[in-house]
C-alpha cells in the first residue's frame, strides 16, 4: 500500500510542476545509526505558486511502514495546511488526511470539500485524544479499509489539492498564522514528535519542523 500510495503522490506532485530540491543531511536518516532499527528517506519540493512538499518514507525492522507527507502553503495562498500519514503493519492500516485552517476563516475548500463526500463512509480509525484533533477541518479523513480504498482517498485528496493551487489568492496574513501553528505544532506535539526527538534531539526536531516540514518564505 505505502509504495503504491507513494508513487501516485509523486507523479501528481511532478504534473504540478514541482521542482525536486538537492539532497541534504535529512535526505537519507537513521536510528540508530549503528544497527538501525528505523530507517527515513526525506524528499522535498517547491511547488510554485503553493510553497512547499515533503515526503517521508519510513521502514522499521518490525514490518512497520510509514509514509508522511506534508504540504505547506508557504507563499501564504488560502489552502489550509495538508498533512497525509499512510501506516500500514500486517493486516492494520490506516491513512490520514488532515487539513489545518490555522486560523483562516475562508480557504479555497470547495474541491476537498468533495473528495470528503466520496469517501466519508469508509472505516472511522480510532484515535488517542490530542489537541491538534480539535483544530482539523471538519472534512478531514482519518480512516481504515482496504488498501486500494485508501490509496484512492488519499491521492485524490492530494489531485484535488494540488489542482486548487491555480485558483488560489496570495494572503499575507496567512504566514504569521501558519507560523503560530507550526509554533503549536512544536512546542504542544505532534504525532511524530517522540520520533524525531529521538532521532535528532530537541534542537534538531525543531530544525527539521521549521526548514523541512512547515518551511516558510521567511519575511
Amino acid at each position: 500500500m505505502i509504495g503504491e500510495l507513494k508513487q501516485k503522490a509523486v507523479s501528481l506532485i511532478s504534473e504540478s510542476n514541482a521542482v525536486l530540491l538537492p539532497e541534504d543531511r535529512h535526505t537519507n536518516m537513521k536510528y540508530p545509526k549503528i544497527l538501525p532499527i528505523m530507517r527515513f528517506r526525506v524528499d522535498r519540493y517547491k511547488v510554485p505558486g503553493f510553497g512547499h512538499v515533503m515526503l517521508m518514507h519510513t521502514t522499521t525492522k518490525m514490518g512497520m511502514e510509514l509514509l508522511t507527507m506534508s504540504f505547506m502553503p508557504s507563499e501564504s495562498v488560502d489552502l489550509p495546511y495538508l498533512l497525509v500519514d499512510a501506516m500500514s503493519m500486517k493486516k492494520k492500516r490506516c491513512v490520514f488526511v488532515e487539513y489545518y485552517g490555522c486560523g483562516m476563516e475562508e480557504l479555497s475548500d470547495d474541491a476537498l470539500k468533495d473528495v470528503y463526500d466520496d469517501y466519508r463512509d469508509l472505516p472511522d480509525y480510532e484515535e488517542k485524544e490530542n489537541w491538534y484533533i480539535k483544530e482539523r477541518m471538519p472534512y478531514s479523513l482519518i480512516k481504515t479499509g482496504m488498501p486500494d480504498q485508501l490509496v484512492s482517498m488519499a491521492s485524490d485528496s492530494i489531485k484535488a489539492y494540488l489542482g486548487s493551487v491555480s485558483t488560489t489568492r496570495f494572503i499575507p496574513d496567512y504566514r504569521d498564522k501558519l507560523r503560530s501553528f507550526r509554533e503549536r505544532m512544536i512546542t504542544q506535539g505532534n504525532p511524530s514528535s517522540k520520533t524525531f526527538k529521538m532521532l535528532l534531539k530537541e534542537d534538531g526536531a525543531r530544525t527539521f519542523m521549521e526548514t523541512v516540514i512547515m518551511p516558510l518564505e521567511e519575511s
